[in-house]
């Protein structure tokens, strides 16, 4: 994996994830912020085909498992931040993942990769 930047462009990321342009939401930013405590802090673009609303979830690239990090997000907000307490101290690397509302199977886009620290936790 490439050296950890603070600043993670993941528009690229959404290229290719379904042919109706990711059903109008595209994450146009990512960045992990290592204050105490560290957070995500996200943006993303949308169109009238955008549901109104989606579920943003942790995955995990080398177990594949999903953890929720917030439920509901209303999609016209346009950008949002999580923190890390569904990782309950799990370290490793991640993907940012926007899905369809509580489902994680139906993916509208995602991140580039970045690392979950240790030093994260405290």
């Amino acid at each position: 994996m490439a050296p950890l930047s603070n600043e993670i462009n993941a528009a690229s990321s959404n290229a290719g994830l379904n042919s109706r342009g990711n059903d109008g939401i595209s994450l146009t930013d990512v960045e992990v912020r290592r204050n105490n405590p560290t957070y995500i802090k996200y943006k993303w673009s949308h169109h009238n085909r955008s549901p109104e609303k989606f579920t943003v979830w942790f995955r995990n690239i080398k177990t594949k498992e999903y953890y929720k990090a917030r439920e509901t997000v209303w999609t016209s907000a346009g950008q949002g931040q999580v923190g890390l307490g569904s990782l309950n101290h799990r370290t490793g690397d991640y993907l940012l993942v926007l899905t369809k509302h509580n489902n994680y199977n139906k993916v509208f886009a995602k991140s580039s990769p970045f690392e979950i620290r240790n030093s994260d936790f405290s």
